[in-house]
């Protein structure tokens, strides 16, 4: 069945652009190299076909088969390999989780995880029906931002209603810990802010403080790292052809139109309408 409409659909204000975030369908053969494009989500991998070797942190040479599934989380050093021919789905998302799939991960904390254990599970019957549905969604490009929602929500649910708590506690590990609490306030919060400062005093913290307990938890400092972000959320925004370029000036506080060509050529090597055009081809 062909998708109708579909430039109709794809000129919608909700559809995602930006294939880097929210669920996405690959395809790759033999010996091919797994990418991960963005250390500053956490990601899901549902491999559907096929066998890898992943290796991440301190784990290396790590198989997942067809039917199993990973958990990737923030900043970590992770390369995959296809050992096979291999299909699968991959989702990318941050820590601003609703308050019901919060309050089911605050739930798991007092449960014993396995440190330095691979976080892998079985992809259950139905965890697979949901896979069909959003395989189905994707390969006919319907990648409506309410809808991607929705799915992952459905993901959480059966997450929640088909794995026990002590398989969650050490799938889910690295974001139960309380050490992440850091790291998820930070990337709620940031966005709210236009300097280090102002994040130093959101934070109660110096400076200096800061700076020592960002590159611990991020690897980075912390203005580094902001303007790591706010390059990530103008290509994303340059990414919606539904929004004037003149609107992203403004809300970004590019001084011209000038400035903000400079700005995309050395951030995306290219200027704004190139990228769009780049990005319209891709899809």
């Amino acid at each position: 069945m062909d998708l109708l409409y579909v430039e109709e659909h794809q000129a919608c204000k909700n559809y995602v652009s930006d294939f880097h975030i929210g669920f996405n369908y690959k395809e790759i053969e033999k010996d091919s190299t797994l990418y991960i494009e963005d250390k500053y989500y956490n990601y899901l991998l549902f491999l559907i076909e096929g066998e890898i070797v992943v290796s991440y942190n301190e784990l290396t040479n790590q198989t997942c088969s067809g039917g199993e599934m990973i958990f990737i989380s923030q900043d970590t050093d992770f390369t995959g390999k296809a050992v096979t021919n291999a299909k699968y789905i991959i989702l990318s998302f941050d820590n601003q989780f609703t308050l019901c799939d919060q309050m089911a991960l605050e739930s798991l904390s007092p449960y014993d995880k396995q440190e330095g254990s691979f976080n892998k599970l079985p992809i259950r019957g139905p965890m697979m029906e949901v896979l069909r549905s959003i395989h189905f969604y994707l390969i006919h490009k319907i990648r409506c931002k309410h809808l991607q929602e929705a799915k992952q929500k459905e993901v959480f649910l059966v997450l929640r209603a088909f794995y026990t708590k002590q398989e969650l506690a050490e799938f889910l590990s690295p974001i139960i810990n309380k050490n992440m609490d850091f790291k998820a306030f930070i990337l709620k919060n940031y966005q709210n802010v236009k300097t280090v400062e102002e994040l130093a005093k959101l934070c109660n913290s110096s400076v200096r403080s800061l700076t020592r307990k960002f590159r611990t938890y991020f690897s980075d400092s912390p203005y580094s790292w902001m303007l790591k972000q706010r390059s990530r959320h103008i290509r994303n925004r340059l990414a919606d052809v539904n929004i004037p370029i003149g609107q992203i000036i403004k809300e970004f506080g590019f001084s011209s139109p000038a400035h903000f060509t400079s700005y995309c050529k050395k951030y995306y090597g290219m200027g704004p309408s190139r990228f769009r055009k780049e990005m319209k081809n891709n899809l």
